[in-house]
């Protein structure tokens, strides 16, 4: 188990035993599952379809977010955010957990976010999101992805990491670098000891090659240097085969299609 989670005993075994096993003994792969808003945080206890854990791995890994209640159940729930230029791409990523039942009827709803630049310019920008129902039963996809409040990415992650996760990813944090024909993913929050290790999964798992550059060394203000991970060109034929079959039509350009 990695050891930097900070889990209670009992907690800790548990977790650790489920990620020992494969996904087909605890995730179901037919007949969606249904979450009443009225259910209980407690009730909601899947199986969940490996569709759902897919995407929420890739999501989780590029913007999405992930909160834990603690009393009087202790439960997850997840929130998905995008700018308005990437409104399909929200609008279908909230479609796929609606139809599963994993969130309300009201739709993404938009938001607004006012910015100042160095010209002390004001400019106002405008994006959806939505959240998904609070499940006890996926606690332990938190404890996976943060520790201490912080998103982090630890070697268990890999057994998660399907082609279906690697194209939400793509989707969510992603993007197409035309001078060097290759895609770029957006890892900056992460340290540079974790954007390696998600380079070898990469290998690993797909068999894509990547690259790490350095997109800015910490300043004063700033805890650590930020880095990008790229799959070189070599690999993006690869790369489409793998994630083609789970992209957004409008998220294309992201693989320069």
């Amino acid at each position: 188990m990695y050891s930097r989670h900070k889990l209670p005993t009992n907690r800790l075994v548990v977790l650790h035993q489920l990620l020992l096993l494969p996904l087909s003994v605890y995730f179901k792969h037919s007949n969606s599952r249904q979450f009443h808003i009225r259910t209980q945080t407690s009730k909601r206890v899947g199986p969940h379809n490996s569709d759902v854990i897919s995407v929420l791995v890739g999501c989780l890994l590029g913007d999405a977010y992930s909160t834990k209640s603690k009393s009087p159940v202790p439960g997850t729930s997840f929130r998905f955010k995008q700018s308005g230029r990437h409104k399909d791409y929200l609008f279908s990523l909230y479609d796929f957990f609606y139809n599963r039942g994993y969130c309300t009827n009201s739709g993404p709803r938009q938001y607004k976010t006012i910015l100042i630049n160095s010209s002390n310019v004001k400019k106002t920008h405008y994006g959806y999101e939505f959240d998904l129902f609070t499940f006890s039963s996926l606690n332990w996809l938190f404890d996976l992805f943060y520790v201490n409040g912080i998103k982090t990415i630890s070697p268990e992650i890999s057994q998660y990491l399907t082609p279906m996760s690697l194209a939400y990813l793509i989707m969510d944090d992603g993007g197409w670098v035309s001078g060097s024909k290759s895609v770029r993913i957006a890892t900056n929050n992460f340290t540079l000891q974790e954007v390696q290790l998600l380079r070898d999964i990469f290998k690993t798992n797909f068999d894509l090659d990547c690259t790490i550059q350095l997109l800015s060394k910490c300043k004063a203000n700033s805890p650590k240097d930020k880095y990008s991970l790229y799959i070189k060109v070599a690999s993006l034929p690869r790369l489409r085969e793998l994630v083609l079959p789970y992209m957004v039509p409008s998220m294309k350009y992201k693989l320069g299609l």
